[in-house]
């Protein structure tokens, strides 16, 4: 049975999609309610971290110029970052995050910082450029996030962090984490280096597509097809 399809340009919660089967009368549903149940999902993995402040610009550091709000943070603040992505970590290796966006928020201050771009990292271009390395009963996890303020991420605009978690909770949420020998946990590097702000690395979570529910397809389509089935009925 051949059809055809068409649609008239209006707002998409008054214009309806028709279709038009050969030699049968029209129906068919809103093309609001129609582009929502064909735009695809838009759901992401999140890796998030929490501690605390251990260096902020009242220590002599800055003072922020680019990100005033950074002058805002004291020793002792509580922070987190947030770092939506497309993709998946699964193991050890080296991942290229691309995609979503990176959040350092001090509610205390308050500041916030999110002006990170993409950069190339193991030949392809993400947000944030993570490593996995096993190190005995632990994973030891380092990340490198570029600013887009300043001279540039070679020249003191990034975000690193190092850190440790047990090898079963890459993929786990609330986890403990702990840092690394000779290496500082958690740092923010602004005004070509000027700025550096330092904190520890408490907690680790990470929460990828699958742990989200999602309504089945079907269960979704069935408002769809009632409609249609009432659309095509005639009085009798």
């Amino acid at each position: 049975m051949k059809s055809s399809f068409r649609r008239h340009s209006c707002d998409p919660s008054t214009c309806w999609i028709v279709f038009a089967p050969a030699g049968r009368r029209l129906y068919g549903v809103p093309l609001g309610i129609g582009l929502f149940f064909m735009a695809p999902s838009a759901l992401a993995d999140t890796f998030s971290i929490a501690g605390a402040i251990t260096q902020s610009t009242q220590d002599g550091t800055g003072p922020a110029v680019n990100n005033p709000s950074l002058n805002n943070i004291r020793d002792g603040d509580s922070y987190t970052l947030l770092l939506t992505f497309s993709g998946s970590i699964t193991g050890p290796g080296t991942y290229a995050l691309p995609g979503g966006s990176l959040t350092f928020v001090d509610s205390a201050a308050p500041a916030t910082e999110t002006a990170f771009g993409n950069f190339v990292c193991a030949g392809q271009n993400g947000l944030a450029c993570l490593t996995v390395t096993p190190d005995g009963n632990f994973d030891d996890i380092s990340m490198l996030a570029c600013l887009t303020t300043g001279s540039g991420c070679l020249t003191s605009n990034q975000l690193a962090l190092n850190f440790r978690i047990p090898a079963a909770s890459l993929n786990s949420q609330n986890v403990a984490a702990a840092a690394v020998n000779k290496f500082t946990p958690f740092d923010l590097l602004e005004d070509d280096g000027v700025t550096d702000i330092q904190g520890t690395v408490a907690k680790y979570s990470y929460t990828g597509v699958s742990s989200v529910p999602e309504p089945s397809s079907m269960f979704l389509l069935l408002p769809i097809a009632a409609w249609l089935l009432r659309s095509t009925r005639r009085p009798r």
